[in-house]
């Protein structure tokens, strides 16, 4: 599956923000961003990554915008993204350019599928 170019705005007051790419490798989502500041853009940060486990989401949506979407990943706890930045504990809100739209929509509806079966798996144990 192809990376996902992604945004996470308003961090800091809304002086900086996060751009980077996600992809599903196996049973991780990896996180490759690196901080900007969003109103001249003259500092930026040195790339890093995140490795997520997927049995640490606990669901993903994606909302479709007119020029562009987000793909919301819910954590299962305030540990689940690591040291990935945002607004939220529970939550990471990523902005997709419309171009990208339909990626983000295969990946929320591939890994909650996914999530669907791992919990069915464990009902059934």
């Amino acid at each position: 599956m192809r990376s996902l170019p992604f945004t996470i705005e308003n961090l800091n007051g809304g002086f900086m923000k996060i751009e980077g790419i996600l992809r599903v490798e196996g049973e991780k989502l990896v996180f490759e961003f690196q901080k900007k500041d969003a109103v001249v853009e003259a500092y930026q940060s040195e790339l890093k990554t995140e490795e997520v486990s997927i049995s640490e989401i606990n669901m993903l949506e994606f909302k479709k915008g007119w020029f562009s979407g987000k793909l919301i990943l819910h954590g299962k706890t305030a540990k689940s993204f690591g040291e990935l930045p945002g607004k939220d504990l529970t939550e990471r809100v990523l902005k997709v350019k419309r171009k990208n739209r339909e990626l983000a929509a295969s990946i929320s509806s591939n890994l909650n599928l996914k999530l669907s079966e791992e919990k069915l798996r464990e009902l059934d144990d």
